[in-house]
This record gives structure tokens, C-alpha cells and sequence, in this order.
């Protein structure tokens, strides 16, 4: 695993007194099969304004109603609610709006997974920072006991999953063996590979991924709810 912390964020703005906590953005690389995955920490502004959505949704059946988005979902799922843009642009005092956090993830993904790359095709395109970003969908998913996500991919060029909200049960490994967890799966079983990567849900990780990369979320039966969410998008250059 390759550590990336401190790392300045970019948001098109000038520079003004921020916080250390407003001015980084924290990271790790994970590589477990080839495919990159990057597992970045989202600020606590982001996670309280996110469950304060996600409970006015659930508390309100028009509302629930209105932002269904299970017919476009292959989960077998209590709860799951398209995200709203002005979510996504929202203003939380010194921090930058959630899009803008979100694209300087994106874009550390970018030139990390670029810097990796092995082949000139696959970079003769992409030079320097990303210009913009488009958000194809977005969505948030309240899990409860028996609820699970298939082997399903994505849409776009990358995807991200974050979390929260996680049962107690799971947060403190009372589950058995990875119940509540999501997993990434690759090629076939091979004697000198392990095809899947699971990775336990905790609030405030996000997790940036290939579109095309499979992946399940299997059930947990504590109490309490699993809230992630989960949007898809392309990067611009």
C-alpha cells in the first residue's frame, strides 16, 4: 500500500486561512490485483450534511417517493434515493462544496492511476490536471439486516462508494466473516492470485474505482442502518 497524506487540495480558488483539516485531502492506494483502487477519508462537513439528507428523505414517503432510484439499482436493498445536485454544491462554511472535493479526489486518482500506467497508449492523451468533471448519477443506500448487492459494474470511467453510516455490529467486527462488507472482484481463482479484495465500510472512507470493476456488498443481521453512497463519473481534460 503506497500512502498518500498532505496532499494540497485544489479548488480553484485563492488561498485564504483555511484549516489543516479544509486544506488536505488524505489517501490510500490499494492495488490488489491491478485494477487501482483509492480509498480517500471524506471531512466530517460532508458526512454530517450527507445524513442530514439522507433522514429527510427517509422521513418523508413524497419525498422517499420522488427520489426512488431502486429501478435503476441491481441491490436488493431497504432504501435507495437518487442525490439531488444542490447537494453537491452546497455551501459548508470554509470547506469547498462536496463537487469540488470530490473532482480533487478525482483528479489525485487520475494522475496516480496515469503514473502507474505501462503502456504510452494508455497516457498519451492525458497530461497535467483534469479541466472538469461530469457527474453522470449519484445515489444514497440505506441498508438494513438481510440486504445485499449482487456482482454488479458500473457506468462512466470511474466510481466511488463511501459510507456514512455503519451498524454497530459491523463498525465493531460482531459479524461474521466480512457480512456488511463490500468486495471487489478480478479474473478468475488462480492458485497465485485472489481474485476478490473485500473491504470493510467505515464511516468517512471513499473508495474511487474503475467503472468496470465488479464488485457485491453482502448482508450483515445486526440492527441498525448501512448508509453509502455511490455516483459515477468522467473526468474531462
Amino acid at each position: 500500500m503506497i500512502q498518500l497524506v498532505n496532499v494540497s487540495l485544489k479548488n480553484g480558488k485563492k488561498k485564504n486561512k483555511m484549516s489543516k483539516d479544509v486544506n488536505k485531502i488524505q489517501a490510500n492506494m490499494h492495488a490488489p490485483f491491478g485494477p487501482m483502487l483509492m480509498e480517500f477519508k471524506m471531512p466530517q462537513p460532508y458526512i454530517d450534511m450527507l445524513n442530514t439528507y439522507g433522514d429527510k428523505i427517509s422521513a418523508s414517503d413524497k419525498k422517499s417517493k420522488q427520489l426512488d432510484w431502486s429501478d435503476n439499482l441491481v441491490g436488493n436493498v431497504k432504501q435507495e434515493h437518487k442525490i439531488e445536485p444542490h447537494i453537491w454544491q452546497e455551501k459548508l462554511g470554509e470547506y469547498p462544496s462536496f463537487f469540488n472535493w470530490m473532482a480533487s479526489c478525482l483528479n489525485m486518482y487520475m494522475k496516480t492511476y496515469m503514473g502507474q500506467a505501462i503502456s504510452n497508449e494508455e497516457i498519451k492523451n492525458v497530461k497535467g490536471d483534469i479541466t472538469g468533471v461530469d457527474l453522470h448519477n449519484s445515489w444514497i443506500v440505506n441498508s438494513i439486516a438481510g440486504d445485499f448487492n449482487p456482482p454488479h459494474m458500473h457506468s462512466g470511467l470511474v466510481s466511488a462508494a463511501g459510507w456514512t453510516m455503519v451498524p454497530e455490529s459491523v463498525e465493531n467486527d460482531k459479524e461474521k466473516d466480512h457480512a456488511g462488507w463490500i468486495e471487489w472482484l478480478f479474473a478468475d481463482p488462480h492458485p497465485l492470485l485472489n481474485p476478490k479484495f473485500p473491504f470493510k465500510p467505515v464511516v468517512g472512507k471513499v473508495m474511487f474505482f474503475p467503472s468496470w470493476l465488479q464488485h457485491q456488498v453482502y448482508p450483515f443481521r445486526g440492527k441498525g442502518i448501512r448508509r453509502s453512497i455511490s455516483f459515477n463519473v468522467t473526468p474531462k481534460y
